[in-house]
């Protein structure tokens, strides 16, 4: 098309009359349109570039979230599976050893007792364990200049972290249990004429969506998301750059004013 146009241009000017301006200030329109079409797409490749790179980057921190997730989860398995057979082989012990004089047997009778408290207590364990506190708060410790388009926001220091689910190197919270949970988004963009969307992604499905747009104020402005959502044992929710629009600015994050991703279980 460019090319065309620029042939367009060497003919029309070859059978132009010098005295007819207005010609030649329509071609002139036209080549500074074309320039300035050209900018827009090397632009455009330098911004996929760029995205291409973020993508590399967030795929590697993926992996090594899988590959450091493995051994707990297998961990977690091995504990419950052990649990569950010391409590089954305690109860089949408890039904060989009862006998109908066994209230005359005090011997016998405490060896039952105690194989019942110990049930109990492994009950009350495993109980505790799905019940177990988990929540997180983190922020960003700086600004994130000029992000990209589906970049990850690692949200770097965790104030708050029970249980250990949230990994604050790639910014991810990964549930190891199912049930309801609550998250939580709030994002400032830093000043004027900037704006930008985000998600809230749950493994590749986005959940959640909001929009923070200061371009008409004169100081920062904040946006904020909050949603309850049904996670599996393995799913993964984190936040990300929105592709709903083009990125302009950075997404602020000071002392006195904090860009945040919070969450917790709720049951």
């Amino acid at each position: 098309m460019a090319v065309s146009l620029l042939v367009w241009c060497i003919v029309t000017l070859i059978y132009c009359d010098g005295s007819n301006t207005t010609e030649l200030t329509f071609l002139e329109t036209k080549i500074l349109q074309m320039e300035r079409s050209m900018a827009i797409q090397n632009d455009r490749i330098k911004y996929l570039e760029k995205k291409e790179v973020m993508q590399d980057r967030k795929i590697e921190n993926l992996k090594e979230e899988i590959y450091r997730l493995r051994p707990d989860m297998k961990s977690f398995k091995r504990s419950i599976n052990s649990m569950m057979k010391i409590l089954m082989k305690n109860r089949r012990r408890m039904v060989r050893d009862y006998t109908p004089n066994m209230k005359s047997d005090s011997s016998k009778h405490n060896s039952i007792v105690q194989r019942e408290v110990g049930i109990e207590q492994g009950k009350t364990n495993l109980m505790r364990q799905a019940n177990q506190i988990i929540a997180f708060y983190a922020y960003l410790n700086n600004d994130v200049k000029s992000p990209g388009i589906h970049q990850t926001l690692v949200f770097d220091n965790a104030i708050t972290n029970e249980g250990k689910w949230y990994n604050k190197f790639s910014g991810t919270f990964s549930a190891r249990m199912d049930g309801l949970y609550v998250f939580s988004c709030s994002i400032i963009m830093d000043g004027p004429g900037q704006y930008a969307s985000f998600e809230i992604v749950k493994n590749a499905d986005i959940i959640g969506t909001f929009f923070v747009d200061p371009q008409y104020d004169e100081g920062y402005k904040y946006s904020s998301l909050t949603l309850v959502v049904y996670l599996h044992n393995t799913d993964t929710v984190f936040v990300r750059i929105g592709s709903s629009y083009a990125v302009i600015g950075n997404v602020y994050s000071r002392s006195h004013a904090r860009s945040s991703f919070t969450g917790w279980k709720l049951n």
